[in-house]
């Protein structure tokens, strides 16, 4: 059976603000895949519903509200490579992912509070960067566990991240 570890980051530079009274809501939510890049390394040749799948996995975390004041949140997936290398090979394959998600509140004029997303898969046994976690897939699907592993970090630091867009 292979080992598949996947390992994820997520720099967060927030501050402690004021409690709010109610969790903070999401009223829309963008995901996107810079196509541009993608198209450059060859991956949208290989994955064109890239963004499609990576909306999925995120809606199946975040839940949306018309709550007027509710944040916005854009998700931008930048690149993905294999072992850096923004060309795949023939075979498709890829271990990172990177992107980048903005919040903004409709409550402040406050700039848009953004943080990066890095997502690493790696075979049982190599080694884990520095700065990475890892944990391990119940799957052998490199694609659905990057995918998941994306939409993870994005939902669980979007709370603290909306709560800072909205205290300052």
């Amino acid at each position: 059976m292979k080992r598949i570890i996947l390992g994820t980051v997520a720099a967060v530079s927030l501050m402690a603000g004021p409690a709010l009274a109610a969790e903070p809501t999401v009223r829309e939510l963008t995901v996107t895949a810079d196509m541009a890049d993608l198209e450059t390394a060859n991956a949208s040749r290989y994955y064109p519903q890239i963004s499609g799948d990576l909306s999925a996995a995120i809606y199946d975390r975040v839940t949306l509200d018309d709550d007027p004041n509710g944040y916005v949140v854009d998700v931008k997936l930048g690149s993905v490579s294999l072992d850096g290398d923004t060309t795949l090979p023939d075979t498709a394959e890829f271990n990172q992912m990177e992107g980048v998600v903005t919040i903004s509140s409709p409550n402040t004029n406050a700039p848009l509070v953004s943080y990066p997303v890095q997502i690493v898969a790696n075979s049982g046994g190599a080694a884990v960067p520095a700065g990475y976690v890892a944990v391990n897939p119940s799957t052998d699907d490199f694609y659905t566990a990057m995918l998941n592993g994306f939409a993870e970090v994005v939902s669980e630091k979007m709370p603290e991240a909306m709560r800072e867009a909205g205290s300052r």
